[in-house]
Protein backbone atom coordinates (compact mmCIF):
# COMPACT_ATOMS: atom_id res chain seq x y z
CA UNK A 1 0.00 0.00 0.00
CA UNK A 2 1.04 3.58 -0.36
CA UNK A 3 2.14 5.27 2.89
CA UNK A 4 0.47 8.55 1.89
CA UNK A 5 -3.01 6.96 1.97
CA UNK A 6 -5.18 6.61 5.08
CA UNK A 7 -5.86 2.87 5.25
CA UNK A 8 -7.78 2.99 8.56
CA UNK A 9 -11.19 2.30 6.91
CA UNK A 10 -9.88 -1.14 5.91
CA UNK A 11 -9.93 -2.22 9.56
CA UNK A 12 -13.71 -1.72 9.68
CA UNK A 13 -14.81 -2.50 6.12
CA UNK A 14 -12.84 -5.74 5.82
CA UNK A 15 -14.06 -6.94 9.21
CA UNK A 16 -17.67 -6.12 8.34
CA UNK A 17 -17.32 -8.18 5.18
CA UNK A 18 -15.72 -11.12 6.96
CA UNK A 19 -18.27 -11.00 9.80
CA UNK A 20 -21.09 -10.96 7.24
CA UNK A 21 -19.64 -14.05 5.53
CA UNK A 22 -19.46 -15.93 8.84
CA UNK A 23 -22.93 -14.91 10.01
CA UNK A 24 -24.53 -15.66 6.63
CA UNK A 25 -22.91 -19.10 6.57
CA UNK A 26 -23.95 -19.82 10.16
CA UNK A 27 -27.52 -18.69 9.63
CA UNK A 28 -27.92 -20.52 6.32
CA UNK A 29 -26.42 -23.73 7.72
CA UNK A 30 -28.98 -23.77 10.54
CA UNK A 31 -31.95 -22.76 8.36
CA UNK A 32 -30.99 -25.34 5.73
CA UNK A 33 -31.74 -28.01 8.35
CA UNK A 34 -35.38 -26.91 8.03
CA UNK A 35 -35.32 -26.68 4.23
CA UNK A 36 -35.06 -22.88 4.35
CA UNK A 37 -32.66 -20.20 3.18
CA UNK A 38 -32.10 -16.90 4.90
CA UNK A 39 -33.97 -15.10 2.13
CA UNK A 40 -37.01 -17.37 2.53
CA UNK A 41 -36.85 -17.11 6.31
CA UNK A 42 -36.78 -13.30 6.12
CA UNK A 43 -40.02 -13.27 4.11
CA UNK A 44 -41.77 -15.77 6.39
CA UNK A 45 -40.62 -14.08 9.60
CA UNK A 46 -41.63 -10.63 8.28
CA UNK A 47 -45.13 -11.88 7.56
CA UNK A 48 -45.35 -13.60 10.97
CA UNK A 49 -44.36 -10.39 12.78
CA UNK A 50 -47.27 -8.49 11.25
CA UNK A 51 -49.79 -10.35 13.40
CA UNK A 52 -53.00 -11.95 12.15
CA UNK A 53 -53.84 -12.28 9.31
CA UNK A 54 -50.06 -12.17 8.62
CA UNK A 55 -50.19 -10.35 5.30
CA UNK A 56 -48.33 -7.61 3.48
CA UNK A 57 -48.17 -6.35 -0.07
CA UNK A 58 -45.23 -7.50 -2.19
CA UNK A 59 -44.05 -3.88 -2.23
CA UNK A 60 -44.08 -3.69 1.57
CA UNK A 61 -42.08 -6.92 1.69
CA UNK A 62 -39.41 -5.96 -0.80
CA UNK A 63 -38.95 -2.55 0.81
CA UNK A 64 -38.79 -3.97 4.33
CA UNK A 65 -36.30 -6.64 3.25
CA UNK A 66 -34.36 -4.29 0.96
CA UNK A 67 -34.64 -6.51 -2.09
CA UNK A 68 -35.52 -5.72 -5.67
CA UNK A 69 -39.09 -6.27 -6.79
CA UNK A 70 -37.93 -8.86 -9.34
CA UNK A 71 -36.04 -10.86 -6.74
CA UNK A 72 -39.03 -10.67 -4.41
CA UNK A 73 -41.44 -11.89 -7.10
CA UNK A 74 -39.21 -14.90 -7.80
CA UNK A 75 -38.83 -15.67 -4.11
CA UNK A 76 -42.57 -15.37 -3.45
CA UNK A 77 -43.31 -17.78 -6.28
CA UNK A 78 -41.09 -20.48 -4.81
CA UNK A 79 -42.44 -19.95 -1.28
CA UNK A 80 -45.99 -20.12 -2.60
CA UNK A 81 -45.21 -23.40 -4.40
CA UNK A 82 -44.02 -24.79 -1.07
CA UNK A 83 -47.43 -23.94 0.42
CA UNK A 84 -46.07 -21.50 3.01
CA UNK A 85 -47.73 -18.38 1.61
CA UNK A 86 -50.64 -17.55 -0.66
CA UNK A 87 -51.40 -14.49 -2.71
CA UNK A 88 -54.86 -13.05 -2.26
CA UNK A 89 -56.71 -10.11 -3.77
CA UNK A 90 -56.33 -6.95 -1.72
CA UNK A 91 -59.82 -6.25 -0.30
CA UNK A 92 -59.08 -2.49 -0.40
CA UNK A 93 -57.76 -2.48 -3.98
CA UNK A 94 -58.95 -5.14 -6.42
CA UNK A 95 -55.99 -4.42 -8.71
CA UNK A 96 -53.45 -5.44 -6.06
CA UNK A 97 -52.53 -8.62 -4.23
CA UNK A 98 -51.41 -9.32 -0.71
CA UNK A 99 -49.05 -12.03 0.44
CA UNK A 100 -50.43 -14.03 3.35
CA UNK A 101 -48.75 -16.64 5.50
CA UNK A 102 -50.62 -19.97 5.36
CA UNK A 103 -51.30 -22.07 8.45
CA UNK A 104 -48.37 -24.27 7.43
CA UNK A 105 -46.19 -21.15 7.12
CA UNK A 106 -47.18 -19.91 10.59
CA UNK A 107 -46.48 -23.35 12.08
CA UNK A 108 -43.05 -23.52 10.41
CA UNK A 109 -42.02 -20.05 11.60
CA UNK A 110 -43.19 -20.83 15.13
CA UNK A 111 -41.22 -24.09 15.09
CA UNK A 112 -38.02 -22.64 13.61
CA UNK A 113 -37.92 -19.27 15.44
CA UNK A 114 -36.52 -20.56 18.77
CA UNK A 115 -33.81 -22.52 16.92
CA UNK A 116 -32.97 -19.55 14.71
CA UNK A 117 -32.69 -17.15 17.67
CA UNK A 118 -30.57 -19.64 19.64
CA UNK A 119 -28.27 -19.86 16.61
CA UNK A 120 -27.99 -16.07 16.45
CA UNK A 121 -27.13 -16.04 20.18
CA UNK A 122 -24.35 -18.53 19.44
CA UNK A 123 -23.07 -16.44 16.54
CA UNK A 124 -22.78 -13.45 18.90
CA UNK A 125 -21.47 -15.36 21.92
CA UNK A 126 -18.07 -13.66 21.78
CA UNK A 127 -19.71 -10.33 22.73
CA UNK A 128 -21.08 -9.29 26.10
CA UNK A 129 -24.59 -7.85 26.30
CA UNK A 130 -23.13 -4.31 26.58
CA UNK A 131 -20.88 -4.91 23.58
CA UNK A 132 -23.87 -6.14 21.55
CA UNK A 133 -25.83 -3.01 22.44
CA UNK A 134 -22.89 -0.78 21.50
CA UNK A 135 -22.34 -2.61 18.21
CA UNK A 136 -26.07 -2.43 17.41
CA UNK A 137 -26.07 1.33 18.04
CA UNK A 138 -22.97 1.90 15.89
CA UNK A 139 -24.40 -0.19 13.05
CA UNK A 140 -27.74 1.66 13.35
CA UNK A 141 -25.87 4.97 13.03
CA UNK A 142 -23.93 3.76 9.98
CA UNK A 143 -27.05 2.35 8.30
CA UNK A 144 -29.02 5.51 9.01
CA UNK A 145 -26.38 7.52 7.14
CA UNK A 146 -26.45 5.08 4.19
CA UNK A 147 -30.23 4.88 4.07
CA UNK A 148 -30.67 8.64 4.15
CA UNK A 149 -29.30 8.66 0.61
CA UNK A 150 -31.09 5.63 -0.80
CA UNK A 151 -33.91 3.40 0.44
CA UNK A 152 -32.73 0.10 -1.03
CA UNK A 153 -29.07 -0.92 -0.98
CA UNK A 154 -27.37 -1.49 -4.32
CA UNK A 155 -27.01 -5.06 -5.52
CA UNK A 156 -24.22 -6.93 -3.77
CA UNK A 157 -23.25 -8.59 -7.02
CA UNK A 158 -23.65 -12.00 -5.35
CA UNK A 159 -25.66 -14.47 -7.30
CA UNK A 160 -26.41 -12.14 -10.17
CA UNK A 161 -24.87 -11.36 -13.49
CA UNK A 162 -21.97 -9.03 -13.41
CA UNK A 163 -21.75 -6.32 -15.95
CA UNK A 164 -18.30 -5.68 -17.20
CA UNK A 165 -17.21 -2.16 -16.57
CA UNK A 166 -14.47 -0.46 -18.47
CA UNK A 167 -12.06 1.28 -16.18
CA UNK A 168 -10.08 4.32 -17.01
CA UNK A 169 -6.35 3.67 -17.13
CA UNK A 170 -4.25 5.08 -14.29
CA UNK A 171 -3.16 8.67 -14.93
CA UNK A 172 0.45 7.67 -15.66
CA UNK A 173 -0.67 5.06 -18.21
CA UNK A 174 -3.04 7.52 -19.88
CA UNK A 175 -0.37 10.18 -20.26
CA UNK A 176 2.14 7.68 -21.64
CA UNK A 177 -0.17 6.19 -24.26
CA UNK A 178 0.23 7.36 -27.87
CA UNK A 179 -2.60 9.35 -29.42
Amino acid sequence: MRPDLDTSPIAVIARLGRATAYTDAGINARLNQFGLTRETWDVLASLRRTGPPHRLSPTQLYRALMRSSGAMTHRLTSIERAGLIKRIADPDDGRSVLVELTGEGVALVDYVAPEHLANEQTLLAALTEDERRTLAELLRKLLHAYEAGQRVPPSSGRGGRRRSQRRAPPPSAASDSPR
